[in-house]
C-alpha cells in the first residue's frame, strides 16, 4: 500500500508557478495543511456514497437546518478516508443553478482522530456568482501576505461516486486546529458570525446594543466554544460598552487588537469584499485567545470579493476608504472611523496594505498565474455557472450578466488603485512617509542610495555617501514604526563610500515576514548622537 507522502507526489495535479507566496500570518513550517494550501494547487477528491438516494438526504438535511453529516468514502489525492462526514453548505450560494452545492467534509466526524493532512475539516466551496473561480484564492492570498488571520486556500477538481462533479475552491476551515496554530491556543471564547444577511430572518452579528435582555444575544453570534459562566455576559457587556462609552480610544485599545481589526477591514474595504462586517454584516469569526483576551478578528467566506456581491453597493471602484453600509448598524467599525485618532490609525494601516501589496505589479502576475492553473478544470466543469467565454472576459474586464455588473480583476485593480490614490491624496496622506517623518529632505553631509535589489529576498545592499566625517546610524523600521534591527549605531565614519547589507532578519536574527520596510540614515557632526542630525528615511520591500 502506498504511503500518503507517496500518493501526494504521485497524485496532486499541482501547478507551482513564480508567484509572490508570503508569509506573516505566524503560521509555522510545519503546520497542519501545508502540503495542501502552499502555491497553486489542484487536488483531486472523489467522494463515493453508498447510499442509494444519497443527494435526496444530502438536500434533506441541509433543509432541516441541524448540520447532519452523512458518511462517505474520500479518496483525497489518491489516499482513501473512511467515514468522513459530508454535508451541504452556503446560503446564497446554496441558489447555484446548475444544481453544484457547496460542501462541508469533516473527517473525524466520525473516526476520531482522522485527519486530512493534519486537518480535522475542510471546504469545497462552489464559486457562486464569480466567473473568474479565483477571487477567495486572491483574497485570502492577499490576507495571508498582509499578516491579517484567515482560513488558506486553493482548489479542488471533484468526482462524485467515480464521476466528474464539478471544480471547487478549496477552504480551511476555522476550528481549534486553527486557533491553535495562529494564536497558540484554542480555549478562549471563539464566535462565529450568524449567516442571517439576505434571509427573511434578518439576523446580523453587528455589535449593535439590543437592550438588557440577555436572551436576545445568542441569535446574533454562533458560540462556537464551549459554554462557560462568563462567555456571554463577556460579550454583552463588551456591546453595552462599545455603544455607550465615551472613552472609545482607551476601551477598543485595551479590549480590541486594533492593529490586526484595521488590516482585515482595510482588506475588506481594499478588496471591494462587501460580503463582509462592514456590509453584510457576517463572515467573519471573532476569538478571545487566553493569553491576551482581546478580540481577535477572523477573515471568512471572500468568495465575493473584487466587487463580485450582487446588489452590494454600485460603483465599488471607487468605494470610500471609511465605507460602512451604516453608522448605527456596525458600530465595531463606526466607532473607530468616528474618532479622529482611530482614523488616523485606520488609515496608516490601510496605506501600508495599498503601498504594499496593491499594485498591479504584484497582483496582474497573481491573476494570470492563477488562471493558467485552474483554465482547463474550469473549461470542463459541468456545472459552472458562467461560460468559458465569461471566465476569460471577467479575468481582464467586466462583464454584464442578467443586467448587472461583475467587474474584472485587472480592471477593478487599475481603477481602484486610481480612486484610493486620488482619496489618499484630497485626505493628505502621504503612504511613503507615513511612519517616519520630521527629517531634513535634502541633507548636505551625505546621500542615501535607494537599496538594491528593490524588492528584494534575502537580502539587500545598502550604499551611501558621507561627505564629511561623523557618527551615523543606519537603523530598520517596520510599516508601524517599530525599530527592527540596527545596522550601525551612530558609529564614527570618515568621508568616503559605504556599502552595507541587511539579510532580512531582526535584532535576535530571526527572519522577518514579508511587507514594506523602511531604513532610516542619521549623520551626526560627532560621536555624541545628541548633537544636531540630518535624516533621511527610504522605502523598502521584503518579497519572499
Amino acid at each position: 500500500m502506498k504511503s500518503s507522502s507517496d500518493n501526494l507526489r504521485n497524485s496532486v495535479l499541482t501547478v507551482l508557478f513564480s508567484v509572490i507566496l508570503l508569509s506573516g500570518t505566524g503560521i509555522s513550517k510545519a503546520a497542519e495543511g501545508d502540503s495542501l494550501f502552499t502555491g497553486i494547487q489542484i487536488h483531486t477528491v472523489n467522494i463515493r456514497f453508498s447510499q442509494p438516494n444519497y443527494w435526496d438526504s444530502l438536500i434533506y438535511y441541509y433543509n432541516q437546518g441541524l448540520e447532519q453529516y452523512m458518511s462517505a468514502t474520500v479518496i483525497a489525492n489518491g489516499v482513501t478516508y473512511a467515514n468522513v462526514g459530508v454535508r451541504l453548505k452556503g446560503n446564497s450560494s446554496f441558489t447555484h443553478p446548475n444544481n453544484k452545492k457547496s460542501f462541508r467534509l469533516s473527517f473525524n466526524e466520525f473516526v476520531s482522530g482522522q485527519r486530512w493532512n493534519g486537518l480535522k475539516g475542510v471546504h469545497l466551496n462552489n464559486c457562486w456568482n464569480d466567473p473568474t473561480f479565483i477571487r477567495e484564492k486572491m483574497h485570502l492570498d492577499f490576507c495571508k501576505n498582509a499578516g491579517i488571520t484567515a482560513p488558506r486556500g486553493n482548489f479542488v477538481r471533484l468526482s462524485v461516486n467515480d464521476t466528474l462533479f464539478a471544480f471547487y475552491s478549496l477552504v480551511e476551515h476555522v476550528d481549534k486546529t486553527f486557533l491553535n496554530s495562529r494564536y497558540g491556543n484554542n480555549s478562549g471564547d471563539f464566535f462565529k458570525a450568524v449567516d442571517g444577511y439576505g434571509t427573511s430572518d434578518d439576523v446580523y452579528s453587528d455589535f449593535r446594543w439590543l437592550g438588557t435582555d440577555t436572551s436576545l444575544y445568542p441569535i446574533h453570534y454562533e458560540l462556537k466554544s464551549d459554554l462557560n459562566a462568563t462567555t456571554w455576559s463577556k460579550l454583552i457587556s463588551f456591546i453595552d460598552t462599545l455603544n455607550h462609552t465615551s472613552l472609545i480610544p482607551s476601551y477598543m485599545t485595551s479590549r480590541v487588537d486594533l492593529s490586526a481589526y484595521y488590516k482585515a477591514v482595510a482588506a475588506d474595504i481594499l478588496l471591494g469584499n462587501m460580503d463582509s462586517y462592514v456590509y453584510s454584516g457576517r463572515n467573519f469569526y471573532f476569538y478571545y485567545p487566553t493569553t491576551t483576551n482581546k478580540l481577535e478578528w477572523i477573515v471568512w467566506d471572500a468568495g465575493l470579493s473584487f466587487g463580485g456581491l450582487p446588489g452590494g453597493p454600485s460603483n465599488i471602484e471607487n468605494l470610500s476608504l471609511n465605507y460602512v453600509v451604516n453608522d448605527t448598524a456596525r458600530p465595531l467599525f463606526s466607532k473607530i472611523t468616528g474618532n479622529s485618532s482611530l482614523n488616523n490609525d485606520y488609515l496608516m494601516a490601510f496605506c501600508n496594505l495599498f503601498n504594499s501589496y496593491f499594485s498591479t505589479t504584484l497582483l496582474f502576475p497573481k491573476i494570470d498565474s492563477l488562471a493558467n492553473a485552474v483554465r482547463q478544470y474550469v473549461n470542463e466543469d459541468p456545472r459552472k455557472m458562467f461560460s468559458s467565454t465569461q471566465f476569460e472576459n471577467n479575468l481582464v474586464s467586466d462583464i454584464t450578466v442578467s443586467g448587472r455588473r461583475i467587474p474584472g480583476l485587472k480592471s477593478f485593480v487599475l481603477l481602484r488603485r486610481t480612486s484610493v490614490q486620488s482619496q489618499l491624496n484630497t485626505l493628505g496622506i502621504n503612504c511613503e512617509q507615513a511612519v517616519l517623518s520630521n527629517e531634513v529632505s535634502v541633507p548636505e553631509d551625505f546621500y542615501l542610495s535607494q537599496n538594491y535589489p528593490n524588492p528584494f529576498n534575502p537580502s539587500t545592499r545598502i550604499d551611501f555617501t558621507l561627505f564629511k566625517p561623523g557618527a551615523v546610524s543606519l537603523t530598520i523600521y517596520d510599516y508601524t514604526g517599530k525599530e527592527v534591527v540596527s545596522l550601525l549605531n551612530y558609529e564614527y565614519r570618515n568621508s568616503g563610500n559605504y556599502s552595507l547589507e541587511w539579510n532580512g532578519k531582526d535584532g535576535n536574527g530571526n527572519p522577518v515576514s514579508t511587507g514594506m520596510y523602511f531604513y532610516k540614515f542619521t549623520s551626526a557632526g560627532s560621536v555624541n548622537k545628541n548633537d544636531a542630525v540630518n535624516s533621511v528615511t527610504k522605502k523598502m520591500i521584503l518579497l519572499k
